[in-house]
């Protein structure tokens, strides 16, 4: 994906998924291996991001209104990292439905109280985060591990539903693109994350939003509804 390696960190490669295309008809839809290499990219972004912190950075507040920076940090690594650990399982019920990316954000919105409930997981996450650079560090470094030894068939059972594991990393990558430029933003850094990264994010995120209203926006033709946000 034309990222090279960094501080022991290399793109993840895995055997492209055959797919049955109609002759002449282009799929956009990202290959399996292109989801794994942007959740990489995007781990690496978010753990640059957490090392450009300053000391005193830190413990102050104002991350998305809720958090302080270790906060927002602690949030974030958690939800992308400790989850993949979490909810990857081995034998999964043969007739269980799966999601894709977009279906598991649609039924982890009609989760009760979820802003809320995120809001203090991230807080509890936080008092446990005493060193953010090696914690941070060490997480990216296991979980790519995990990724790059799992089966295509891999699936991952979340409270919201079960996915397979390249339809939830896709989901991870929209996590990271958006807490890293959350914690960019909070800390003074400019704003930027890996475009492959940014492409899986938005692929999982526009069907969640009116086409009309994205389409019209996105082509200068109206701006989007004030609080315009898909997730709620």
């Amino acid at each position: 994906m034309g990222h090279h390696a960094r501080d022991g960190w290399r793109p993840i490669r895995a055997t492209f998924r055959q797919q049955e295309r109609l002759s002449g008809v282009i799929d956009n839809v990202p290959e399996r291996s292109d989801v794994r290499a942007a959740f990489g990219a995007a781990a690496q972004a978010f753990l640059d991001a957490v090392r450009a912190v300053r000391a005193d950075q830190w413990d102050a507040p104002g991350a998305l209104g809720v958090w302080t920076t270790r906060e927002l940090v602690a949030h974030a690594a958690r939800a992308s990292f400790d989850t993949i650990d979490n909810y990857t399982v081995e034998v999964v019920d043969p007739d269980a439905p799966l999601l894709d990316g977009s279906a598991y954000y649609r039924a982890a919105m009609a989760t009760p109280n979820i802003h809320e409930g995120v809001a203090d997981r991230g807080r509890t996450a936080g008092r446990g985060l005493l060193d953010p650079v090696p914690d941070v560090a060490a997480r990216v470094e296991r979980v790519i591990a995990v990724v790059a030894g799992a089966a295509d068939d891999r699936v991952v059972v979340t409270p919201s539903g079960a996915l397979r594991l390249d339809d939830y990393l896709a989901t991870r990558a929209v996590e990271l693109c958006a807490h890293t430029v959350d914690l960019q933003l909070a800390t003074g850094q400019p704003p930027a994350v890996p475009a492959d990264a940014a492409a899986v994010a938005v692929a999982v995120l526009t069907p969640l939003a009116d086409p009309a209203v994205l389409l019209r926006a996105l082509l200068g033709r109206a701006p989007l509804p004030d609080g315009f946000n898909v997730l709620g």
